[in-house]
Formats: C-alpha cells, structure tokens, sequence
C-alpha cells in the first residue's frame, strides 16, 4: 500500500515536519529519583526518532519543583542544571532528522504528596476530586502568575538545551486541564466562570513563553476535546477551546480525551483501533491550524485512513511506537508485515503506577534495557542453535538468534505454534493477540527458521541432533502454594 499522506512533509508553526507521525509523551520512569537523564533516558527517545518518527515529544516535564512533582522519576526542566543532560536528548534525537519537543507538565490538585515534599497540591478551585480525599489550597492570582511563569522559564530552558518546541499539557485533568473545566474552575475573578475567562491561563502561558523564547518558538497543546464525566467539556466547549488555543498563537492541537479516567485515555485492547480520531475530526472540521489523532493506532492503513479522509493532519503513536519503534521504516518501505504491533496489553503503562519499574513491553522485551538491542547486532560467529518451545518466548529467541545470523532451528511437542496465543484470542476483545502470532509466522518464514511441529526435546533427541546451543522455552508451570488442605477435594 502507498502511504502517501502518512509520509508526506507538513508545516507545524515554522517546522517542517519530514512526514506525520509524532510520538507522543509517555511516563517512562528511566530517569533518576533527582529528575534527570541517564543513558537509558536518552536511548529511549533516540530509537523512536532512529525509527523515523518525524517528532519525538518527552514525557510530562517538571516545571516547578517539588510543587508540581507527580512521580518519584519524573524528569525535570524547572532548572538550568538540568539543561546539559537534557541537550545530549536532543542531540540524540536530531542525529536522525527528527524534532524534539518536551511536554510541560503541571498536575495541580493531582500533584502526588509523596514526592511534593509535604506541600498541599493547589488548584483552580477547592474541590474534592482526589482519591485520598485531600483538600487542595485555591491559587491566588500572584500564584497564578508565579506558575505561568514557571512554564515559560521550563520553556526557554527547553531552547537552551536545542529543542525545537514545547507541547503543553492541557488534558487529562492537570493544572491547565483544570482551569479549563467546569468540574474544577469555580472561581468568580477573571480566571473563571466565562470559556473566555477559563482560557486565560493557557493565553497567559504561550504570552509569556513567546516573550522568552521569541515570536517563531513553537508552542503545541495538548487540548482534552471531552471530559467524559457529568459537568464536564462536552464536545461543543471542546471546539471552542481549541479554536481559542488557535488564536492564542498555539500552532497545533493534540486531541485527547478524559479528565484524568484511565479507561479512555490509557484503554486496553477491546476498544476498537483509532476510535478516538472522530474527536480530532470534530476539531479539524473548525480550526485552521494542524491536529493531531491519537489513541490505538496500530496500522499504518488505519493511520494513512484518518489523514487521507482529512480527519486530522498528523497521528501520534505511543504504544504503537514503543512497541515497534521501526514502524515508520517498515511501512514506508513496505515491510508492514514485519511490523510487531501493538496488542493494547498495556504492559507500558504500568510503569506510571509503580515507581519502582521501568517502562517496558509485552510484546518488545527491549524497551527500557537497551542492552537487548545489542543482542541484534550479528555475531560473527555462525552457531546451529535449537530452540525448545514454539511459544512467544521460544520464537521470539529464535527470531533474535537468526538476526544475529546464527542458523536456527525449533522443536515443538504441539501441532500448531504460537503457544497458548490461540486460545487467549478466544474471548470477545482478545483477538488482537493474533497479531503477534501473524508477526511470528511471517519472521519465521522470512528467516527460514526451521521448525519442527509434535517434536519432543528429549535428552536423546537433542544429543542427536548435534546443536551448539540450546535455549529452552518449553513454557512455565502454575506454581501450586503450598497450603494446607489446597488438594484436597472441595465440596
């Protein structure tokens, strides 16, 4: 297929975009407990732009410390030492012809108290929306100002450090998401009340950011078309919000949804591919300005789909990136196949809600551990390597071994491979595991990786076929605790 518009040029403000694919900020949790980069941090972003992502944007960027911490790794820009670290990012990123942009990030009355120090989270107005019933403190106007601030300094040290742009975060129920939303804006000053007056903070922002950075610094928001709970933006505010960010001076709008409920923000996979793009149409269809699709776009059909049917002009792909970073390689090429595709298990996205784990993948064991990619690297040294097991584990090492130019082969006890995928795509929802299986079909033909179907590896078996390496992912066992009476029978 002839992704035409998918790897077509666009003009964002005055960037020029090498064609439409963005990745978008996600959590990671690879930088240190002080919020700065490491290795790691700057490898991640590094091998989506080395993928050919036209835009890599970082993850939900500290402006204001600690009062706007909202994780024990979050990385910071609220200061210049962190500049250094976070230019070797860009470096990195625009070694492969990409834009780096960072995510400005204020989670206000969601701000977590762990990591703020002991300081009561602030917000727009004092309501009860937080899970451990705290009271947030209501922001005076001079505070209000101190945080418009914070934002454009966070800014103008994203430039220093050679990034071409900022995204701020106005969804997802954070600080400017707050202002913005009836459910939390109840203020009766200039800063609430009216949809003129709820904007005014996102005016101030991008105001002051371009008083620092100059008039032709771009500046993108990331704008929550629909809260999706009672009281909330609505559709029709949606709008307006957006074309109000327009003549703001923003110069493109991501259309995201939710006030801070994961299950339409962070979906798993029974929803179906791309359901949210009707939601950047509705924005598309009344804003001059780009706008940007996300949420569970996982082909680059679906993607050329929504650009060619003018429902939005760029796709941001997160998961789908994370778990395939190659993806725009692969599809301009013509190599969709190859492509591993997100399944939506959102293994990724528990590295928000567990600080002590790293981002990682369920189908792309390289994320987060950039080592493995070196395991890719060809050996040089030819090796007949058995791999017991047909299981995703089993065919994910032979894949890998016959990357690296070993000849591989595999015994399977069971007449199909695959595992036990088949039987997890059974249930209504679950049929996007089969993706994984086509993937593993195809790069095991196009690998001539030699498989062996009701094979069993004995002892014998394996002498006497002579390999110089075995890898055994014959599969696991339920672990059986040992209680008292747990065998006995129930009844």
């Amino acid at each position: 297929m002839n992704y035409k518009n998918l790897f077509s040029e666009i003009k964002v403000g005055n960037l020029t975009l090498k064609n439409r694919i963005i990745f978008p900020p996600i959590s990671t949790n690879l930088a240190s407990n002080s919020g700065e980069v490491n290795s790691e941090f700057i490898y991640h972003y590094a091998r989506r732009a080395k993928g050919g992502a036209a835009l890599i944007t970082l993850e939900n960027m500290c402006i204001q410390y600690p009062d706007a911490r909202n994780g024990a790794t979050q990385p910071r820009i609220d200061d210049d030492k962190f500049i250094p670290g976070l230019s070797k990012v860009a470096y990195n990123i625009h070694s492969y012809g990409s834009l780096a942009f960072m995510e400005l990030t204020h989670p206000g009355l969601f701000a977590e108290t762990e990591y703020t120090e002991g300081k009561i989270p602030i917000a727009p107005s004092v309501v009860r929306l937080r899970a451990d019933g705290l009271e947030p403190k209501e922001l005076t106007e001079d505070e209000i100002y101190v945080i418009v601030e914070a934002f454009a300094q966070a800014a103008l040290r994203a430039k220093k450090a050679f990034f071409d742009g900022v995204e701020i975060e106005a969804a997802h129920g954070l600080l400017v998401d707050q202002f913005l939303s009836p459910i939390t804006n109840k203020r009766i000053d200039k800063f609430g009340g009216s949809l003129e007056n709820r904007v005014r903070f996102a005016g101030l922002i991008i105001d002051r950011i371009k008083e620092l950075c100059g008039k032709n610094f771009t500046v993108t928001a990331r704008v929550g078309v629909v809260d999706f709970v009672n009281g909330g933006i609505d559709i029709k505010e949606g709008v307006k919000i957006a074309k109000a960010f327009e003549e703001m001076g923003y110069a493109a709008v991501h259309a995201d949804v939710g006030f801070g409920n994961k299950e339409y923000r962070l979906e798993p996979m029974q929803y179906p591919e791309a359901w949210r793009t009707d939601f950047a149409y509705a924005l598309k269809k009344e804003v001059k300005i780009p706008v940007v699709a996300v949420g569970m776009i996982r082909t680059p059909k679906a993607a050329e789909e929504i650009l060619d049917e003018g429902k939005a002009d760029l796709v941001a792909l997160g998961r789908t990136l994370i778990a395939d970073p190659d993806f725009p390689i692969k599809a301009e090429s013509g190599r969709e196949q190859e492509i591993k595709k997100c399944i939506g298990c959102s293994e990724c996205i528990k590295a928000r809600h567990d600080e002590e784990v790293a981002i990682r993948c369920g189908v792309n064991p390289s994320v987060g551990k950039s080592e493995y990619e070196e395991l890719l690297i060809p050996s040089g040294n030819r090796k007949k390597v058995l791999v017991v097991g047909a299981g995703p584990a089993g065919l994910e090492a032979a894949i890998t071994m016959a990357r690296r130019g070993h000849k591989v082969y595999i015994f399977e006890k069971e007449d199909h491979i695959g595992g036990a995928l088949k039987l997890a795509a059974v249930p209504p929802g679950k049929e996007k595991l089969l993706w994984l299986l086509d993937y593993y079909l195809y790069m095991v033909g196009k690998l001539d990786i030699q498989i062996t179907l009701k094979k069993e590896a004995t002892e014998e078996s394996i002498d006497d076929f002579k390999p110089d390496t075995v890898v055994l992912a014959y599969g696991s066992k339920c672990l059986i605790p040992p209680i008292n009476g747990i065998k006995n029978k129930n009844s």
